[in-house]
């Protein structure tokens, strides 16, 4: 399978920083969204299909699936999406190769913090991102290209 253009956790899943800016920094060829809710819904994938640019393809499997279809595939112009911190860890732990994970936008609510920009996480998802970078995963917080990585240790004092 080899290295993976770009793995996102993104409440937004595709959307325009994912179609203007991280498709191109990428030359993402391919979309591909994990979330068992999406998959099992025809009319949200026509309509994330539709927001695809020209040339993109867009893919959406369950977290069930991911696994084999992602170590049959050569990911190097791949956009991997995850909707939250949830199905990211759930995606682990049926053990998709993710070793570089981008926490861009994700949208706030009870019990939630903003760490950075449009970034908000709840004490337990902050915990749980830095046992996966203690376990050897490199975990960063950006929104756009543009941006430096932010690193975990940089919004320890937001909890």
């Amino acid at each position: 399978m080899g290295k993976i253009g770009l793995v996102r956790v993104d409440s937004r899943l595709l959307h325009g920083q994912v179609v203007t800016r991280w498709i191109g920094q990428v030359g993402a060829k391919e979309v591909i969204i994990i979330d068992d809710t999406l998959a099992k819904d025809e009319f949200m994938i026509e309509v994330f299909e539709m927001a695809a640019p020209a040339g993109v393809k867009l893919i959406v499997k369950s977290v069930a699936e991911a696994k084999e279809f992602l170590d049959a595939k050569n990911l190097e112009k791949s956009i991997i999406l995850f909707k939250g911190i949830p199905s990211l860890l759930d995606g682990i732990a049926h053990d998709l190769p993710l070793e570089e994970i981008q926490i861009g936008g994700i949208g706030g609510g009870a019990g939630r913090v903003v760490v950075f920009k449009n970034i908000t996480l709840t004490k337990e998802e902050y915990e749980q991102l830095k046992k996966l970078e203690a376990d050897g995963k490199h975990i960063f917080l950006q929104t756009v290209p543009e941006e430096r990585e932010v690193k975990l240790t940089n919004i320890a004092n937001k909890f």
